[in-house]
């Protein structure tokens, strides 16, 4: 690549210029917007590798006869640096650089010079790791039961199950009120998340989802959190049983034996009392 290889380079550096003219970096009204240049082989790059810049678009300008240019500096108003290249015959045209040795986030600035006239593309940005590999991405925040309230207006208005309690297989249809017109809904259930599926709220927020409780899920109460594409929030629980019906409720045949059992305590105090009447007034008498 040719380095700063033209004095008309210099204007973009912040430098004087002598042959251009005062309209150099303005683009012409009636070209459209350049296309975003592409940088191989990565946007994310070890320090000291090289990379390249490339483009299209930049042709030669009608009112001159001089070969238009690519440049690159650093983006900033006073760059202190700019680099150079040749363009192809079709306007288009790549710029090899080595990326900086420090670690860091780097934007640099592209032109097409066509010696009368300049236009800028939109910036670049590189970034420079340790071992040229992007950084991993944060893992999620576990999910807490009702950590995030649920959206206002939001609620269950029909269901395939007679109660929140299925069994894992079962095929359940839920209609809920409430979404934004035309949200796209997705449905989790948790503890351990599985997708469950998504869909789409109609006009008046309206959301009829059909989902499977995978088989095999641990018998137990879990979450269904319904999160929609425009922020909206609904959690409900829904409880596993072998056979998707609710547990029997046994507390009444554990109070009755209780209420019997304090009857013939109380019969059995009032004996023992009538016995020792009885023996004190034989004895007496």
């Amino acid at each position: 690549m040719s380095r700063l290889s033209r004095t008309r380079v210099a204007v973009v550096t912040g430098l004087t210029l002598g042959t251009a003219s005062a309209g150099l970096l303005l683009a012409p009204a009636a070209l459209a917007a350049p296309a975003a240049p592409s940088v191989a082989p990565s946007s994310t790059l070890a320090p000291g590798a090289t990379f390249t810049i490339s483009g299209a678009g930049c042709t030669q300008a009608s009112d001159t006869d001089a070969e238009p240019m690519a440049v690159i500096t650093p983006d900033s108003d006073e760059p202190g640096w700019g680099d150079a290249g040749p363009v192809n015959a079709d306007g288009t045209w790549t710029l090899e650089l080595d990326a900086p040795a420090e670690v860091g986030t780097y934007s640099y600035r592209l032109y097409c010079d066509q010696y009368t006239t300049d236009f800028q593309y939109p910036n670049v940005t590189i970034t420079v790791t340790a071992d040229g590999k992007p950084a991993p991405a944060p893992a999620p925040a576990a999910f807490v039961p009702g950590a995030k309230p649920n959206t206002p207006g939001i609620a269950a208005t029909a269901s395939s199950a007679t109660s929140n309690v299925a069994a894992p297989g079962q095929k359940i249809t839920k209609t809920l009120k409430g979404f934004k017109a035309f949200e796209k809904v997705t449905l989790v259930m948790h503890s351990t998340p599985v997708v469950l599926g998504t869909w789409d709220a109609d006009a008046n927020g309206v959301v009829t989802a059909t989902f499977t409780l995978p088989a095999g899920t641990a018998l137990g109460t879990h979450t269904l959190a319904y999160d929609g594409s425009d922020g909206s929030h609904f959690e409900e629980t829904i409880t596993l049983t072998a056979d998707g019906k609710a547990l029997a409720y046994t507390g009444a045949s554990v109070a009755l034996p209780l209420v019997a059992g304090t009857v013939l305590v109380g019969a059995g105090a009032g004996a023992l009392v009538l016995s020792r009447r009885r023996t004190a007034g034989a004895t007496q008498a």
